[in-house]
């Protein structure tokens, strides 16, 4: 094996707990049959006392037995089972070190609550700690509650979900968010989507999500600290500030920009016309561009089914394209991108 090879797998499994004489040996019986200690230190260039120690702490990880005979051989278990033992003993190492960090954070948090209430920032951290965070942001808004909803979402780890929608059913509280497009190839968004807006909340729609974002009553706000996280386990609160201003205009500027979504429900559109709920569906999700094999999945039909659908809508219509579509879909009182139709929606 080339020596670039051998010392690149070295540095690799330092993070399993390895020191450096131990990985050679390791590395030495992998390559070789069994192996005495005179013959690993002459192959190594260890000395005898640095390889005696290293193959019992080798034993004592279960990567290497020792052979009987005289004198005694040493040789590798099997690497797929010896290093997952490792693996899974560093991972539960990290994971109760997380759990600490995440108690000293909230001990942290707790020590310095009330005298840093000029500060304009504060980071939040761990997935209880952001998921209780907004939360509570949701909680003690009067008036309104704004955001951008992206993934990865805040989930407690009792397994409950962060969810706006659970408050503005309950109180006089407006909510209004903005979904990235994409996110309508999830599974089960649009019917997420369609459960918020029948508890009364406004959704549009724009082609990306610039960032997540909560905004309560002009006096809080909650953004990822990470532009792009994989896991929501850090988040910045931003109190009133210029921040907090800039963020409250940037979600106003891109709500005017958003389209709006119309919920499916079965509706005369015309003394002779009927749109049926599954088609009215089709209809939203067309007019905002999305191709069939996403309207497809999100409505639990088959593709060509879709496609049979579309092209019978645009029939109806007369329509040649699906830009002519939208165009005569919103003339015709079939769909309408406005806040006052979404509006009707709900109250239907």
């Amino acid at each position: 094996m080339p020596q670039a090879t051998v010392c690149a797998e070295v540095a690799m499994l330092e993070v399993l707990g390895l020191d450096q004489p131990a990985e050679v040996l390791y590395f030495t019986l992998v390559d070789n049959p069994p192996l005495p200690v005179d013959d690993l230190c002459r192959r190594t260039g260890i000395g005898p006392d640095a390889v005696s120690g290293a193959l019992v702490r080798l034993e004592n990880g279960g990567l290497i037995s020792r052979l009987p005979g005289s004198p005694a051989s040493w040789t590798a278990l099997p690497p797929e089972h010896a290093l997952e033992v490792l693996l899974l003993a560093r991972e539960r190492d990290i994971h109760r070190v997380r759990a600490l960090t995440e108690r000293l954070t909230e001990r942290h948090r707790e020590a310095r609550r009330g005298r840093d209430s000029s500060s304009l920032i504060e980071v939040v951290t761990g997935r209880d700690g952001v998921a209780r965070c907004g939360q509570q942001l949701f909680n003690r808004a009067e008036r309104e509650i704004r955001g951008i909803d992206a993934p990865p979402y805040a989930q407690a780890s009792d397994g409950e979900r962060v969810n706006s929608a659970n408050v503005v059913a309950d109180r006089s509280v407006r909510s209004r968010f903005i979904h990235a497009r994409d996110t309508l190839s999830m599974p089960g968004t649009m019917e997420r989507v369609e459960a918020d807006i029948a508890a009364g909340e406004e959704v549009r729609f724009l082609p990306e999500a610039p960032m997540k974002l909560i905004i309560a009553d002009d006096q809080a706000a909650l953004i990822p600290l990470l532009a792009t996280p994989q896991v929501l386990d850090a988040c910045i609160l931003v109190h009133p500030s210029a921040l907090l201003d800039a963020l409250s205009t940037l979600f106003e500027s891109l709500w005017s920009q958003a389209q709006p979504y119309m919920p499916g429900r079965s509706a005369p559109v015309g003394p002779d016309e009927f749109v049926n709920e599954e088609e009215r569906r089709i209809i939203s999700l067309l007019a905002m561009g999305l191709p069939d094999e996403t309207i497809a999945r999100q409505l639990g039909i088959g593709h060509r089914t879709v496609q049979r659908r579309v092209q019978a809508l645009l029939g109806r219509l007369g329509a040649a394209s699906r830009f002519q579509a939208g165009v005569l879909l919103a003339s015709r009182g079939w769909w309408h991108p406005d806040e006052e139709a979404i509006g009707r929606g709900r109250a239907g």
